[in-house]
């Protein structure tokens, strides 16, 4: 009997011969993620305010973003749930530890509490950010990624939450250097890489970069993840049914990574008194 969940020396479908070739599926990817992101994140700034409000902006803005964080393994873990490879539980898996139980990048920390810590560094505790209560439009992104990680086919849900993780990778980073040069001043570009950097918000906040690597750990450990992630998805991706189906799960993730995002840049500029920034949309569809 073919069980659901028998995944004894089970190997990925062999590709029908409509599907894309690997390469073709990968660059489609990639381009998916990184236009749909590029279009979200275009303008996007850390706000020109002193020491004390940057690092109210930088506290509030992490700590409404942990609505996210806490959620993303819990996703993870229903995809694991219902998929029958190994490989791609074993890429799941080691993707928890990292967020949940300890990161030896991180000099042990599990990525929830490296958030944490950051937060508590801008002079914020943990009560705190336990009190705050998500917007109607951080819960409807939540309750969205939800549904996307458990009512799909695993392939479906796997590319949806895996594809958050795969904006630094080698190949989106090269697509992204490519496109950023032709639609945006060196202005732009240097304020948007700036968002990451722990010297950049170290400068900003007064607060000692080394306390400041949420984001920087992130885009560095996504490499892996977000790689690995790829690597599964072309894979499976067996049939060109199932390469759209995944391609759309890719993208409305995608999209909803940066409705979250605008939703969090709006509140926080709330805080420290500035009004909502005007979105840049810059032009080019995916492939």
């Amino acid at each position: 009997m073919d069980w659901m969940f028998d995944g004894r020396g089970r190997t990925a479908p062999a590709k029908s011969p409509d599907a894309m070739s690997e390469q073709e599926f990968m660059d489609r990817i990639i381009d998916t993620v990184v236009r749909t992101r590029l279009n979200g994140d275009a303008g996007y700034t850390y706000p020109d305010v002193d020491e004390e409000l940057s690092r109210r902006y930088h506290a509030m803005h992490l700590a409404r973003f942990s609505f996210f964080a806490w959620a993303f393994p819990s996703w993870l873990m229903s995809i694991a749930s219902r998929c029958p490879h190994q490989d791609v539980r074993k890429e799941i898996l080691e993707d928890c530890v990292d967020e949940e139980v300890g990161d030896m990048d991180a000099g042990g920390r599990c990525h929830i509490d490296v958030l944490y810590d950051e937060v508590e560094a801008c002079g914020f505790s943990r009560d705190e950010v336990v009190k705050l209560q998500p917007s109607p439009i951080i819960k409807a992104c939540i309750h969205a990624w939800n549904d996307l990680a458990t009512n799909y086919p695993w392939e479906v849900s796997y590319a949806a939450i895996s594809g958050l993780e795969m904006g630094s990778t080698t190949q989106a980073v090269e697509l992204r250097n490519k496109l950023m040069l032709e639609t945006m001043t060196e202005e732009e570009i240097a304020a948007a890489r700036a968002v990451r950097e722990s010297n950049s918000l170290s400068k900003r906040t007064g607060i000692d970069p080394e306390m400041l690597v949420f984001a920087a750990l992130h885009a560095y450990k996504d490499q892996f993840h977000g790689g690995g992630g790829l690597a599964m998805l072309v894979k499976y991706g067996t049939t060109r049914e199932k390469q759209e189906q995944m391609l759309w799960g890719v993208r409305t993730s995608t999209e909803l990574l940066m409705a979250l995002r605008a939703e969090l840049d709006r509140l926080t500029r709330a805080e420290v008194g500035l009004p909502p920034r005007e979105l840049k949309v810059r032009s080019g569809s995916t492939l």
